[in-house]
């Protein structure tokens, strides 16, 4: 290829590639448009309602204390089952769910089934601290903390 035909090339393609760009430029700005504030008071709303845990270590040979043993011993899907039965069946534990088992099945952590707001957090764990203590098949109880990205500390 001839040696001005590349010159005229590039000169050809130099120029449409300028043009785009100064089209580009010379746009009119686009604004960024701000979410209501209603929607961001809502999703930290929701945030402030969870659910209120406790540690729970029962004791004796009822239906909970030999669920409780038999996590201890690795049967958690088992013992699991048993536990969520007697919850259902006792009227005591209206109102609480499982959540898991404690490392090693020493204890069980059971919690609110419904969501609580912060503001009624303390009575709740309270009321419920309380009627667990007053179990005879309870040996011990403790609020379960639990520690949510906002309030990590570090």
């Amino acid at each position: 290829m001839d040696v001005n035909a590349h010159r005229t090339w590039g000169i050809a393609v130099t120029g449409v590639l300028m043009a785009g760009a100064l089209m580009i430029a010379f746009q009119p700005e686009t604004r960024a448009h701000a979410q209501p504030q209603a929607a961001a008071q809502i999703a930290q709303a929701q945030d402030l309602a969870a659910h209120v845990g406790f540690i729970v270590k029962f004791r004796g040979s009822g239906p909970i204390a030999r669920a409780q043993a038999l996590a201890a011993r690795g049967e958690l899907v088992r013992a699991q089952r048993q536990v969520e039965v007697q919850l259902t069946r006792q009227a005591w534990f209206a109102g609480l769910c499982f959540d898991r088992f404690t490392v090693g099945g020493a204890e069980i952590v059971l919690r609110t089934c419904q969501t609580v707001a912060v503001s009624e957090r303390s009575a709740v764990q309270q009321s419920w601290g309380a009627r667990l203590r007053a179990m005879r098949a309870v040996e011990y109880v403790d609020a379960n903390a639990t520690v949510t990205p906002q309030r990590a500390p570090g």
